[in-house]
């Protein structure tokens, strides 16, 4: 059985393409773990901040199931003094407590960080020993069990943005203005992510930025181009 997992734009148009072809498949957004015997191919199109994607790559080395993986080009990160970079979450929130203490201790009020990482997670800094000194806004996908999720973990609806990129720079500008963000934290998630345009907003408008670099996958077939995936399907995968 080939296994279709995420829930990313190009998601929905390989899921398309799998449908008009014939070509029976589970689409599901996550890695389900009772399906770890069923696959027989792993399509992988889900986002780039999903934290079992290592993992996911050696099972299917070591399984002997083919692994594709659609990667997103990455992003050209300017030098700038403003950018704090950590390479997974756990270094990223020992950063992000040293910078919400520090600019709590600047400003004399609570430091406003407009998170951009998705939900998961989310709660280990909504109930860190740190939060009392930050308000978190968050920018989810519009789905209901998502604003929801935010809401259980006791952000404020008025903190909670569901709302589908990629978004312009000049959206992002607004939103950070409007919010009066001090701190950004996000990942790179590629050129496809407009990732480009927060960081150049941020920039633009002098606020600090916590970015998670990319993840790497290093087990598999990566592809960076949609086209091409579709092409391996249409000539690798048969009804």
């Amino acid at each position: 059985m080939i296994i279709l997992l995420g829930e990313t734009p190009a998601a929905l148009k390989i899921s398309e393409h799998l449908q008009n072809r014939d070509i029976e498949f589970i689409k599901t957004p996550t890695w389900p773990d009772n399906s770890l015997a069923a696959p027989s191919i792993i399509l992988d199109v889900s986002h780039p901040s999903n934290e079992r994607l290592l993992s996911l790559g050696q099972f299917c080395e070591q399984s002997g199931i083919p692994y594709l993986r659609l990667a997103r080009p990455e992003t050209g990160i300017p030098n700038s003094s403003l950018i704090s970079r950590a390479s997974n979450w756990e270094e990223a929130t020992l950063c992000m407590k040293e910078r919400i203490c520090t600019l709590y201790e600047q400003k004399g009020r609570l430091v406003t960080v407009f998170v951009t990482t998705g939900s998961h997670q989310l709660e280990s800094i909504v109930h860190s020993s740190f939060a009392d000194k930050a308000r978190f806004v968050v920018r989810v996908l519009p789905e209901g069990r998502l604003v929801q999720k935010c809401q259980d973990m006791g952000i404020y609806p008025r903190d909670i943005l569901a709302m589908r990129g990629p978004f312009s720079k000049d959206i992002n500008k607004a939103l950070f203005k409007f919010y009066g963000a001090d701190l950004i934290f996000t990942r790179d998630t590629g050129l496809a992510d407009r990732m480009d345009t927060k960081i150049t907003a941020a920039l633009e408008l002098k606020l600090e930025i916590l970015l998670i670099r990319k993840k790497k996958a290093s087990c598999g077939l990566i592809m960076d181009d949609l086209n091409e995936l579709l092409g391996w399907i249409d000539k690798n995968i048969s009804k």
